[in-house]
């Protein structure tokens, strides 16, 4: 299985395909198995490369190593061992932060980013107090909060098969994204006065992490940035409705991204 290094961790990572390159960077309950119905899709028409995050899957590490001053590194190290010099990013929840971090550090290595259920590492004070007061009122816990109410009775199978991916998690502690989306990791505007990225925001309708009002409100701190509603899904459009979700994002790259 191929492995590259960065900052005294090992990282998973897998490409196939060929043509323009798509990096995808999964979400906290994820990894890169979660990218499955992606995979299949894009690998018939581009260069695919997803990988394990540092603390998740095959890419265990210790508590101190899970830091967000490491997380552009990783994907920068993952697509120097892909040979890959410019890609589409494509993040789902944690990963967004991923790659906003890269979008900031390695611009040029860019074609466009693509942040969905996410708000990218954007949480000044009073959206993170609005947030808190969402997260004690609502009871739901994962795996069904990362979908709209009743996934698990339309979608059993694939209900359980995403509890599966989530456990091939056993590295990490849940507890641990505090060190990467604390007050002290915020972006604030003036990180964004030179922003150049083609990028878009996605966010599902019932999203129970981020709602969309959250989204647009921090996608607009974010020069020349778009949002996407998606109808009827939740916190994973691309695990719920992949087929929507999938021809969402190759719209979008067929207008906006510059490879």
């Amino acid at each position: 299985m191929p492995y590259t290094r960065n900052d005294g961790v090992d990282i998973w990572y897998e490409t196939c395909g060929q043509g323009p390159a798509i990096t995808f960077l999964h979400g906290r309950a994820g990894n890169a198995a979660s990218w499955w119905r992606q995979v299949a899709h894009f690998s018939k028409t581009h260069t695919v490369t997803v990988f394990d995050q540092r603390g998740f899957g095959r890419s265990p590490c210790m508590r101190d190593d899970f830091r967000a001053d490491a997380l552009s590194g990783d994907v920068a190290a993952v697509l120097d061992a892909a040979g890959v010099t410019r890609s589409v990013l494509v993040s789902q929840s944690m990963g967004g932060i991923s790659a906003m971090r890269f979008a900031r550090d390695c611009p040029e290595r860019l074609a466009g980013l693509i942040v969905s259920s996410s708000m990218a590492g954007i949480v000044p004070m009073d959206i993170r107090r609005r947030l808190a007061e969402l997260e004690r009122a609502n009871t739901v816990t994962l795996p069904d909060r990362a979908f709209a109410p009743g996934y698990n009775d339309r979608e059993p199978a694939l209900y359980e098969l995403y509890k599966q991916i989530l456990s091939f998690n056993t590295a990490f502690d849940p507890g641990w994204r505090a060190r990467i989306a604390g007050p002290d990791q915020s972006f604030g505007a003036k990180d964004f006065t030179d922003y150049a990225v083609p990028t878009t925001f996605v966010v599902g309708e019932h999203d129970q992490f981020f709602p969309p009002n959250f989204v647009h409100e921090i996608a607009a701190w974010v020069p020349g940035a778009t949002v996407i509603d998606m109808p009827d899904v939740g916190h994973s459009p691309y695990w719920e409705s992949p087929d929507a979700f999938n021809e969402t994002i190759r719209n979008w790259m067929s207008e906006n991204a510059v490879w």
